[in-house]
């Protein structure tokens, strides 16, 4: 293991955990999400730049962790239009409304954006690499693209 890395980790762990701070709404989640942070720099350890500052490179880590595992408990899913036929409940009609907003919604910001597309396939059990492939884009272009049509959506309906 490279120890320069694991030294600077442990000289900023105040730090990562205060920024995970920033993130959650309770120490339970900020020390999960700052444990989680360092697993994947000490997991990547290859792809660090010693010649780069540490801080930057650890707030992107913390953000795409953040953005792919604490997104969950957010009111917005992204489920597959196929998945959301099959939601029944004694509000049945109520849901449906909502869901043909929402519908409306995404193709509203489909016209806007081809980034909604990538949010779609990715929503639908698409990876992103299997997305890139279809799309014939990078796989990070892949990523931010549905970041940017996550938000959009967001900001469409107004959360």
């Amino acid at each position: 293991m490279d120890m320069g890395l694991e030294q600077i980790v442990i000289e900023q762990y105040q730090w990562i955990l205060g920024l995970a701070r920033k993130y959650c709404r309770n120490m339970m989640d900020a020390e999960d999400l700052a444990e989680e942070t360092v697993y994947k720099i000490l997991s990547n350890k290859s792809k660090y730049d010693s010649s780069k500052s540490f801080r930057p490179w650890c707030s992107v880590i913390m953000l795409n962790t953040y953005i792919t595992a604490y997104n969950h408990d957010l009111l917005i899913r992204f489920d597959s239009e196929e998945k959301a036929d099959y939601v029944h409940s004694y509000f049945d009609a109520e849901n449906e409304t909502l869901k043909n907003e929402l519908y409306g919604i995404i193709e509203k910001c489909r016209c806007k954006s081809c980034s909604v597309d990538c949010a779609v396939m990715y929503a639908e059990g698409y990876s992103y690499e299997e997305i890139a492939k279809k799309m014939n884009i990078p796989a990070g272009t892949v990523r931010s693209r549905i970041s940017y049509a996550r938000e959009m959506i967001r900001k469409c309906i107004g959360k």
